[in-house]
């Protein structure tokens, strides 16, 4: 079995009206698949939101519609939400009418962006993908190889934001247009978490620049 992680950034996705309602809420995270129900995808997730209720059973746009609230329980300043969601057939659940495809942990939407990670196989994922592309613009698939686990090839969806915000901020400029403590304030991340993020990146930029050159 095959592994693809498929990634959007948000201003891939910000204007599509699925994306916009769900971002209301601070993240949605994949927990399992549950059913097909009449050809439709039903899965369970995981809506967290700032102490504000998340959107209502029976609320349905453009092929994804909020079937049931099943829990509801508070972490500090956070509400967390398990729900589940049904996808139309003709959105995205025809795809995983003959067991050949299966979503898996690590698929959420959130400020950042949309991650979806599949497995199975190869024509069953390509035909998948090429759906998704005709959708929306896919910034980046990371794929499975061998043992060697999950192949990375450029930036992450935070990555990329975290290094296009410090660029407009001056980052890279001589001498530098902001500090990191304010680069981390606009970021709403940790100074270490910035730090980590803008190696990360630059490591996968110059390494993709340096492969391109040989």
């Amino acid at each position: 079995m095959r592994a693809v992680r498929i990634e959007c950034r948000f201003d891939s996705i910000e204007h599509d009206p699925r994306a916009q309602a769900a971002l209301a809420c601070i993240s949605w995270d994949f927990r399992s698949v549950l059913d097909i129900v009449d050809g439709n995808l039903r899965i369970l997730v995981e809506c967290i939101t700032t102490g504000e209720p998340c959107p209502p059973p029976g609320i349905s746009i453009e092929g994804v519609t909020m079937v049931q609230i099943l829990e509801t329980w508070r972490t500090q300043n956070l509400m967390h939400h398990l729900v589940v969601l049904e996808l139309d057939s003709d959105f995205v659940g025809r795809f995983f009418h003959n067991s050949e495809l299966a979503i898996v942990a690590g698929t959420n939407l959130t400020k950042n962006g949309l991650i979806l990670q599949v497995v199975g196989k190869q024509t069953a994922i390509m035909e998948f993908l090429n759906a998704i592309r005709g959708a929306i613009k896919v910034d980046r698939v990371t794929t499975g190889k061998g043992g060697e686990g999950m192949i990375e090839r450029g930036p992450s969806i935070q990555q990329y934001r975290v290094i296009k915000v410090a660029f407009a901020s001056g980052w890279y400029n001589v001498p530098k247009g902001i500090s990191i403590r304010d680069l981390a304030d606009k970021l709403e991340l940790s100074k270490s978490t910035v730090a980590e993020q803008l190696v990360r990146a630059e490591n996968n930029i110059v390494g993709s620049f340096l492969d391109d050159s040989k």
